[in-house]
């Protein structure tokens, strides 16, 4: 209860230090034995430097502690994190503990290690208006959809990391917290669905970046800047749903940096912005109508309209910037001037060039491995590929898909071969044949490098409009995932 004239702080997730062996806890062996190993050096020497470590770690006796039995389950916090002032709430929600990974420095439990605001009783409330929803509802899926599992209904409990699962009011909590608007809880209510920043904590440690596009009009609504800077700093629509999956993450399912790893390594860096839907050239769909979900009454699967809203989220490993990213290159491009022309070998020729023809061939010097890959483009840039001819997203994609290959040799030879084809074991499914056979019978065999299986497996979002042409691209970065809004309303 609150005490007269002292705020409460409304109940997230407390202390989860202990949970740093998190990985065994989801398994159900809390106590489960492990050697580290150095990622550096040569295989024979590691091997027989930690050859004892392992064999004991495997033979010892078993100790009172690991023969006991059962599943882990943590137990049920208190609604009620901190009772006091706000100075003393804000110092409660700023503590740290030491992490040794980091050096020993200290990291914030319950925060990204800024200020937050004070999520009171009242401010939580008030939070809770944005949403017809009841704050005791547990977060789920609102509408089903169909995936590489098959169906998945409505109503699945959203499980975060540690198999923890939130509620309305908690999402609502983490809302106040990153100084979200009562009216932006569809929008956070959709981001919790979607996982929050990330659902897999612990993950791996990675350079990865979450980010979360608003496709659809209630980014309008909200105030959201689809124009230049969309993923900087200023717009408070932007930034504080950006600020919110992290907080989610932090707080769902007790990721502390460096302590329960997650699979964002730069998780307080995740950027929300909304798709420039006036920036799309005509013909061109919004990403809701690329996305589709399953209508249950009718059996069928459908796609979102351009009313409809959805939250996109994507995580990959670095996003690049586009290296010809100065826009005279661009605007002269019609002129047959500056460097992207005589990159193409038509300076001085004017006309209507495809500009990706010159940025796709250094992503595939970059990273030769197929798969999907995101990118956000100016609506500039947009626009000069439909006048080029591409008169649909999908044109787009089709053209990458069928324009850039690597080979298998090439593959083998890249950083994640052996992590994806499970060291070449895996069967390869356009030939039929393990990726180890077609090493060694056809190295020159081709793959699509923008889209691997699919040419819908790339995407491209236009954001970051009005001045300064530029485009990012996702090096491991292919179509989001989408989450509808409206339902959350």
């Amino acid at each position: 209860m609150e005490q007269a004239g002292i705020p409460s702080v409304s109940m997230m997730y407390a202390d989860q230090v202990n949970f740093h062996k998190n990985v065994a806890l989801n398994t159900g062996t809390p106590a489960v034995r492990y050697v580290t190993v150095p990622r550096i050096g040569v295989a024979e020497e590691l091997v027989a430097t930690y050859y004892d470590n392992i064999i004991a770690a495997l033979t010892d006796p078993l100790t009172a502690k690991e023969q006991e039995e059962g599943l882990y389950s943590p137990p049920a916090p208190p609604r009620i994190l901190f009772e006091g002032t706000y100075d003393e709430s804000q110092d409660f929600l700023q503590q740290t503990v030491l992490v040794e990974n980091c050096r020993n420095c200290p990291i914030a439990k319950y925060t990204d290690g800024l200020p937050v605001i004070i999520p009171t009783e009242e401010k939580v409330a008030e939070m809770l208006t944005g949403t017809s929803h009841d704050p005791t509802e547990v977060i789920a899926t609102q509408l089903a959809g169909q995936g590489w599992g098959g169906i998945t209904p409505a109503g699945r409990q959203i499980s975060y990391a540690q198999k923890f699962t939130a509620t309305v009011e908690k999402a609502a909590i983490c809302a106040v917290m990153a100084g979200c608007k009562p009216e932006y809880m569809p929008v956070v209510l959709a981001i919790a669905q979607s996982g929050g920043g990330t659902t897999s904590c612990p993950g791996t440690s990675s350079m990865f970046t979450t980010i979360f596009c608003v496709s659809g009009p209630i980014a309008k609504e909200l105030g959201m800047n689809p124009g230049q800077n969309a993923m900087d700093v200023g717009n408070p629509a932007n930034v504080t749903l950006g600020r919110v999956g992290s907080l989610m993450s932090i707080n769902f399912g007790g990721c502390i940096t460096g302590l329960v790893r997650t699979d964002t390594g730069n998780m307080e860096h995740n950027v929300c912005f909304p798709e420039d839907l006036e920036g799309l050239p005509p013909g061109w769909e919004t990403f809701a109508e690329e996305c589709s979900y399953y209508d249950e009454e009718s059996e069928t699967t459908k796609n979102f309209t351009r009313e409809d809203s959805v939250v996109g989220k994507a995580a990959g490993w670095s996003m690049v910037t586009g290296l010809f990213s100065f826009p005279g290159y661009y605007r002269s491009l019609n002129s047959g001037t500056m460097g992207i022309a005589r990159y193409l070998g038509v300076e001085g020729i004017p006309g209507k060039y495809n500009w990706m023809e010159a940025i796709l061939p250094l992503f595939v010097k970059m990273m030769p491995s197929p798969g999907g890959t995101l990118f956000i483009m100016h609506m500039n840039l947009a626009e000069l590929l439909y006048e080029y001819g591409f008169k649909s997203k999908a044109e787009v994609y089709q053209w990458m898909y069928d324009t850039y290959y690597i080979t298998v040799h090439d593959y083998h030879y890249s950083g994640l071969f052996d992590h994806a084809t499970d060291g070449g074991n895996r069967v390869e499914r356009t030939s039929g044949k393990t990726w180890l056979e077609l090493i060694e019978t056809n190295p020159d065999y081709k793959l699509h490098r923008f889209g691997g299986s699919s040419p819908s497996s790339n995407c491209i979002l236009v954001s970051d409009s009005f001045a300064d042409e530029h485009w990012y691209g996702g090096i491991f970065i292919g179509r989001p995932s989408a989450t509808p809004i409206d339902p959350w309303r």
